[in-house]
C-alpha cells in the first residue's frame, strides 16, 4: 500500500481527456525588488484536479463566498464583460474603484487586467487569464461565481491560467 501511495504520488498518470501524459500545475514567483530570487512550484495536475471536485462539494466553495465579500459589484463585472463583448479585441474598457485606475481589454482569448492608484501612477499592476474564465464568473448573480470558476479549472487545458507582475513581483500559474 505505501509502495502504491508513493508510486501513485511521483507518476500521477494521465489525466481525464489527456491525450499525452501527465499535466503539472506550475507556479513561479519571482521577487524583483530587494533580494531578487524566484521560488518554483509544481504539482501533478491529477491532484489539483481531484481537490477541485472536492471543492466543488460545498466546504471550500462556502470559505470563497465567505472571503470575496469586498469584491466589485457583480453587476459592474457583468457591464464590463458586455462591454469587452462588444468592443473589437484590444480594446479598453477603464473604471475608477477605490482610487485606482482599472483598465480591463480582451486580447483573443486572454484578458488583461491593468490597476493605477491615483497617487503612485508608476506602480502598475498587471494580471493575465483565459478570457473563458472571466466570461464564466461574470454570468451569475453573485460578484463572483465560484461554481463557475472551479468548474473552469476543473476542465482547464494546457497553458497559462494566470500571470501577475507588479514592480515587485511576478507570479505565473500554467499547467504543463
Amino acid at each position: 500500500a505505501l509502495f502504491l501511495l508513493l508510486y501513485s504520488a511521483l507518476v500521477p498518470g494521465h489525466t481525464y481527456g489527456s491525450a499525452r501524459g501527465p499535466r503539472f500545475l506550475r507556479m513561479k514567483v519571482e521577487n524583483l525588488r530587494s533580494d531578487p530570487g524566484e521560488v518554483s512550484i509544481s504539482v501533478p495536475y491529477a491532484f489539483v484536479s481531484g481537490a477541485l471536485r472536492f471543492a466543488s462539494l460545498g466546504k471550500v466553495r462556502r470559505e470563497l463566498d465567505l472571503h470575496f465579500d469586498q469584491s466589485v459589484d457583480a453587476s459592474e463585472i457583468r457591464t464590463i464583460v458586455q462591454e469587452l463583448k462588444e468592443k473589437p479585441d484590444g480594446t479598453d474598457v477603464a473604471r475608477i474603484h477605490d482610487e485606482c485606475e482599472i483598465h480591463v481589454r480582451k486580447d483573443g482569448d486572454r484578458a488583461t487586467l491593468e490597476v493605477r492608484k491615483k497617487d503612485h501612477p508608476e506602480e502598475l499592476v498587471t494580471l493575465k487569464l483565459p478570457w473563458r474564465i472571466v466570461d464564466a464568473v461574470s454570468t451569475a448573480d453573485r460578484d463572483l461565481d465560484v461554481d463557475a470558476l472551479l468548474a473552469q479549472l476543473r476542465n482547464a487545458e494546457r497553458g497559462d491560467l494566470v500571470e501577475i507582475t507588479a514592480p515587485d513581483a511576478h507570479v505565473r500559474i500554467w499547467i504543463d
